[in-house]
């Protein structure tokens, strides 16, 4: 296990699960759990290295309109040259959850075929009909082969939201999750960690 500051210093990052393992699993969170193991008993089934990043909301502010000056553009172009200096010349898998999702986007965009699977967790639509837009062209060349996992009825990213961004990536993958243990209705990573591996990192279950 590691812990430090990515190239940036504003961007704190933990590595966990197995260190010497050949395949990388990037997860882009928001909040005080952001460089938490997810669910550690799961991780552990996995031949698998992940990389928590901890964001804030500034960190990814504003993540598609006036693409180019935002603060999640230079988030995105930082994390993607990390990610870079990370994967060891492999390709790697990304998450990203809740807010954090159009960020990941946004790093995936950078690195291109680097990426080869992409999870959305809990993603919102996005707010606007601009930040849309720039949104769908950025999901239109997305080169990797994407999950959107998103509760029924949770309150800020449901249903609709996941059908949106299938609507826009191609062949995305779309799971709704019916049922939550959040009281809210929210769906919480931890629930779907198993399913996101299994996708984000195909082929290392032990």
């Amino acid at each position: 296990m590691t812990k430090g500051p990515a190239p940036s210093a504003a961007y704190e990052h933990r590595s966990f699960g197995a260190p010497g393992a050949e395949r990388t699993v990037v997860l882009l969170r928001a909040g005080m759990a952001a460089l938490s193991d997810p669910l550690p008993n799961v991780t552990a089934r996995y031949n698998v290295r992940i990389i928590a990043i901890g964001l804030t909301v500034d960190d990814i502010d504003d993540p598609a309109a006036y693409r180019g000056a935002t603060a999640a553009e230079m988030t995105a172009a930082t994390l993607a040259q990390f990610v870079r200096q990370e994967r060891h010349g492999r390709t790697v898998g990304v998450v990203g959850v809740g807010d954090a999702g159009e960020l990941a986007v946004l790093v995936a965009a950078h690195l291109g075929d680097a990426v080869d699977r992409l999870a959305l967790v809990a993603v919102p639509q996005p707010a606007t009909e601009l930040g849309g837009d720039e949104v769908a062209d950025l999901l239109e060349g997305l080169a990797a082969k994407t999950l959107i996992v998103n509760g029924q009825a949770d309150p800020v990213a449901a249903s609709t939201a996941a059908r949106w961004f299938e609507a826009r990536i191609p062949g995305a993958r779309v799971e709704i999750v019916t049922e939550t243990s959040d009281p809210q209705s929210r769906l919480v990573l931890a629930e779907v960690w198993d399913r996101v591996l299994s996708h984000a990192a195909p082929g290392t279950l032990r």
